[in-house]
């Protein structure tokens, strides 16, 4: 489903009720959002989504003290990948 939505002049996004509804949203539940190259994506909060972000902040923490950067991560990932 693909409805058209605003940003409030406070910031924050409008959710059309009829998606609201269709994701059987309750009054003030919980979702994570996620940014990605100009995407929005909303998940719901689950056990491990909270264990994966907090994975995901520990590596990315000792990622850059290290120097080490996304391309360099995705660049070991398909030489791994194509060396299978």
């Amino acid at each position: 489903m693909m409805v058209l939505t605003a940003i409030s002049g406070k910031g924050q996004v409008v959710i059309s009720k009829r998606i609201i509804a269709g994701l059987g949203f309750s009054k003030n539940s919980k979702r994570i959002l996620i940014s990605d190259k100009g995407d929005l994506s909303m998940k719901k909060i689950s056990k491990s989504n909270i264990q994966a972000r907090k994975l995901l902040d520990t590596f990315s923490d000792k990622f850059k003290k290290e120097g080490i950067k996304e391309t360099d991560l995705k660049k070991e990932i398909q030489s791994y990948r194509h060396a299978k």
